[in-house]
């Protein structure tokens, strides 16, 4: 076993990694009772269309969660929640846009707990009934999701910022792809991704690491996979321009929401370390528009807006800026946040004040088994690694890497969507 020694935080983050190929990712905290187990697929909403062995796939929009759904449904005929209801433990699963996580936290049985949930993940049960039978619960779950506010304009302006990238789709699929999706779709996405080549498992909380690793190994070496298929995911291009700059959606709110986007290529960024890129812009935006900055306070005292936030992506070749408002004055309030963001300014003081914030939050998030967690799954999925010189990287910023950045900040591409009451 592999220890991962995080500098400057004296923490270890063990690593294994079954013949399998299985990778194997833990982290103990000794002063918590309970554990957080993740067992996640690299395999999300934005895999519709793939290649394995030259051969073309397309499938429709959502799979990846309606199969999350369906591999919950046991041989046996009952549902993994059963399993764990009867140990005291909880089990869920959520997808995203790139990945599939299914999560167990426990304080108790730690064994069986772990057991089931690579034997439920990774043995499917699928058949035609269970198909038709969750396509109604999901077409249910996808209509609350397109009631949700927040989720019209989430969407919306993914929508107005992009022309082809499929974050533009709702990662539950819509009402026709739902009731489209067969037993064939299913088998042949499971049958592409899941498997432990693709897959990573994480353990955060208070457990022996070599037992974990001992328990894994031992059940994988009971179960048979077939040779990972490898496959190939459809890049499609992405123009540089928005698709749309202005939309006004009716909505359910009692307080009309925005949400500002821009679309900067990435290549206008000098900078090549992404880690280093997101939190540079994260410091910019949380000096002029985070809760303590002048403009928020400023606009909160006039009663121009209720809230004010931030957002930052890479997604392909773009990096994507977002604040997210809610006002009764959206009109008064957007050309205010447009010139505010094309003058965005920070100082050296302020600079070291966001820092010293961020390298506390950071320490603090370490007696949090769930925050690790979700810390180290991204980092699996965004960097393909444990990132172990983050507090070095936090050190070095320099005033000049801030303003290096201002300078390469671009605001030609914006689009923005206001969710306004539809009364």
């Amino acid at each position: 076993m592999k220890e991962i020694k995080l500098h400057g935080l004296n923490e270890t983050i063990y690593y294994d990694e079954c013949d399998n190929g299985l990778p194997i990712i833990l982290w103990v905290h000794e002063k918590v009772k309970s554990y957080y187990l993740t067992l996640s697929v690299k395999y999300g909403s934005l895999d519709t269309e793939f290649r394995i062995n030259n051969k073309s796939y397309e499938v429709p929009n959502g799979v990846a969660h309606f199969l999350e759904h369906l591999n919950f449904q046991e041989a046996n005929g009952e549902d993994a929640q059963t399993f764990y209801q009867q140990n005291g433990s909880d089990v869920n699963a959520f997808t995203t846009f790139q990945y599939t996580s299914y999560e167990v936290y426990g304080s108790h049985h730690l064994k069986e707990n772990l057991e089931h949930l690579l034997e439920f993940v990774m043995t499917p049960s699928f058949n035609k009934k269970m198909v038709q039978n969750e396509k109604n619960i999901i077409v249910e779950e996808n209509k609350m999701d397109l009631d949700n506010p927040s989720n019209i304009l989430y969407y919306g302006s993914f929508n107005n910022i992009f022309k082809n990238d499929k974050h533009r789709n709702l990662i539950t699929g819509t009402k026709e792809s739902i009731l489209k999706t067969t037993l064939d779709d299913i088998e042949l996405c499971y049958n592409a991704f899941y498997h432990p080549e693709n897959m990573f498992f994480i353990a955060t909380g208070n457990f022996n690491p070599y037992e974990i690793v001992t328990i894994i190994k031992n059940k994988m070496k009971k179960m048979e996979f077939l040779d990972y298929q490898n496959p190939i995911r459809k890049s499609l291009r992405e123009p540089s321009k928005v698709q749309k700059e202005y939309e006004e959606i009716k909505a359910n709110v009692e307080v009309p929401k925005m949400r500002i986007g821009v679309k900067i290529p990435r290549k206008n960024f000098k900078e090549k370390n992404d880690f280093k890129l997101r939190l540079l812009l994260t410091i910019l935006l949380n000096s002029n528009f985070g809760p303590t900055s002048l403009l928020n306070e400023d606009l909160m005292s006039k009663d121009l807006i209720v809230s004010l936030g931030f957002e930052k992506s890479i997604i392909g070749n773009y990096v994507l800026l977002f604040l997210n408002v809610e006002s009764k004055y959206p009109d008064e309030v957007l050309p205010i946040l447009k010139n505010a963001l094309s003058h965005m300014e920070i100082d050296e003081k302020t600079l070291k004040r966001k820092l010293h914030s961020a390298i506390a939050n950071m320490v603090l998030s370490y007696d949090d088994i769930t925050e690790v967690n979700m810390t180290l799954q991204e980092q699996v999925m965004n960097y393909g690694h444990i990132l172990d010189h983050q507090k070095d990287i936090f050190e070095g910023i320099t005033l000049s890497d801030v303003k290096n950045i201002l300078k390469e900040l671009s605001f030609k591409e914006m689009s923005v969507v206001v969710l306004k009451n539809d009364i």
